[in-house]
């Protein structure tokens, strides 16, 4: 038999440890995340006899020959009555436990919206364990209905020295998953709300609390590679350090939640860009103190029963765009936008001077059909300039207003991030306030081909304050065009870098 060795104080042996209704391992390739898993649900066999869990994956090939095999290679032998079959995948143990193995990607399921009602709901168990969650078979629908299954009542039974206080005494009721870092549902709806309370303290909508102890009743444990290498191999750790790069590494190597391939904008950090509202009216505060020059920037991008979204922002004098305020909302009686566009517009006057139109999605200037209080032929620019709302068209290309945003996004020296004067610093920044923008920005992605390549085609879904944004920036200079003045500029010496000693042999040993 294997020995599992757990370092106290390890995220490993933290996950051992747990006792929420949902536990969550993440982070890079082989930081133990399914031998963590499998150890841990075999205590619960052991110490719940009698009981039922489920072992899950995406598919049945992944299923097999990854989450089984690993339960296999620690499960003690003589702990086994009746192995699986081909007719019942099902692990049956001596003191009456039984484990099912079960994939969830069932056939004839839509995976996209995940409508149809999976066929592992048809048990009740006393807990769950779920392998590589952000595998795209697996969506938020089946994890909200396994959730509801975890209704076991068996009794926690242990003798001796091994019992422990800290376990439930029926149940135990918990749904244990593993995951990569990615910007799916797994994210928005469980990682991004339990951060944002663990480092913020932001009880935000999607938080999963326990309704007595207004608790989460998420835990999250996360580590890289690097976390597990005195159970790995060397060249293993060094394999993925020669072939990942960018994002790969990111995410696959280091366990970065916001590294995920595939993502129109990989270089938005949630850290970076995301700021408070108070911090950026501070801003605008010392930047009217100093009689700085701020050009307001409005952007509109028009939906029916998608969203329409309004964005309202500035830009100071090194050229930093940032998005304040605005409003994302879907079946909104568009004679309705341009009292709210002068509501929000409201909210900082003599701050704020609007002096130039709204730039605006390009087709809505076309002629359409629209119901007021007799049918007639107009425009939504039409209407809104009949609000008071004066509109110019931004430009339509995508690809040239993803490179410019991404460019806005990374900065420049010239520009030190505006609370941390860290260097290059983002010319853009979104309020936290607005909570769209960033659940857009964090879910748009490339289209991929059947190969499974990204090509040079956003995905046109949840995209409306993406392309608000691009209009925007359409009518602002390039990144590498944006004027500091002189007096502003960092001094020389910040450009300065030491050089590695390696390198100064390298670049010796070449002049000889």
């Amino acid at each position: 038999m294997p020995n599992y060795r757990l370092e106290e104080g390890s995220v490993q042996h933290d996950f051992q440890r747990s006792r929420a209704k949902v536990q969550i391992f993440g982070g890079g390739f082989a930081n133990g995340k399914t031998t963590g898993l499998v150890v841990k649900a075999l205590h619960l066999a052991k110490y719940y006899p009698g009981g039922t869990g489920l072992l899950g994956r995406e598919t049945y090939p992944k299923l097999n020959d990854t989450l089984r095999k690993e339960f296999f290679k620690w499960c003690p032998s003589h702990w086994i009555r009746k192995k699986p079959t081909q007719e019942d995948n099902t692990a049956y143990l001596v003191n009456g436990s039984v484990v099912h193995f079960r994939y969830i990607a069932q056939r004839g399921k839509n995976s996209d919206d995940g409508t149809t009602t999976s066929n592992l709901l048809s048990a009740t168990y006393d807990w769950i364990g779920l392998d590589q969650v952000d595998d795209p078979g697996i969506t938020h629908k089946d994890f909200l209905d396994l959730l509801g299954r975890l209704r076991g009542d068996t009794p926690y039974r242990v003798e001796g020295a091994e019992e422990d206080s800290t376990m439930p005494s029926d149940g135990p009721r918990w749904l244990m998953m593993t995951l990569n870092p990615a910007q799916n549902w797994t994210y928005h709806e469980l990682i991004r709300p339990f951060i944002d309370w663990r480092d913020r303290r932001i009880f935000g909508p999607k938080l999963l609390v326990d309704s007595e102890s207004h608790m989460p009743i998420v835990e999250l444990f996360e580590s890289d590679t690097y976390a597990n290498k005195a159970n790995l191999k060397p060249d293993f750790i060094k394999t993925l350090e020669t072939t990942y790069r960018g994002q790969m590494r990111d995410r696959y190597l280091l366990g970065k939640w916001a590294a995920f391939e595939g993502l129109v904008h990989p270089d938005f950090d949630v850290q970076k860009h995301i700021v408070k509202r108070e911090q950026v009216l501070e801003h605008l505060y010392d930047c009217r103190k100093r009689h700085v020059k701020i050009k307001v920037i409005e952007g509109y991008d028009f939906g029916i029963v998608t969203p329409t979204c309004y964005i309202f922002g500035f830009v100071d004098d090194y050229g930093r765009m940032f998005i304040l305020d605005g409003f994302y909302a879907p079946n909104f009686d568009v004679m309705q936008h341009a009292n709210t566009i002068r509501e929000v517009r409201a909210r900082y006057q003599g701050l704020l001077f609007p002096t130039e139109p709204v730039v605006a999605d390009p087709a809505i200037f076309r002629r359409i059909v629209v119901a007021g209080h007799a049918v007639r032929t107009t425009s939504i620019a039409r209407i809104l300039r009949d609000g008071g709302i004066d509109l110019r068209a931004g430009s339509s290309d995508i690809l040239s207003g993803i490179a410019k945003v991404n460019s806005y996004i990374s900065g420049t020296n010239k520009t030190p991030h505006f609370l941390t004067g860290d260097l290059p610093g983002p010319l853009l920044y979104v309020c936290e306030e607005l909570p769209w923008f960033q659940d857009e920005i964090l879910s748009y992605y490339w289209k991929r081909d059947q190969k499974g390549n990204s090509i040079d085609e956003p995905i046109d879904h949840d995209d409306h304050a993406m392309n608000t944004v691009k209009y925007m920036l359409s009518k602002l200079p390039e990144s590498s065009e944006v004027v500091v003045p002189t007096e502003l500029l960092p001094p020389q010496w910040k450009y300065w870098h030491e050089m590695e000693v390696s390198d100064y042999k390298l670049q010796t040993n070449q002049r000889v």
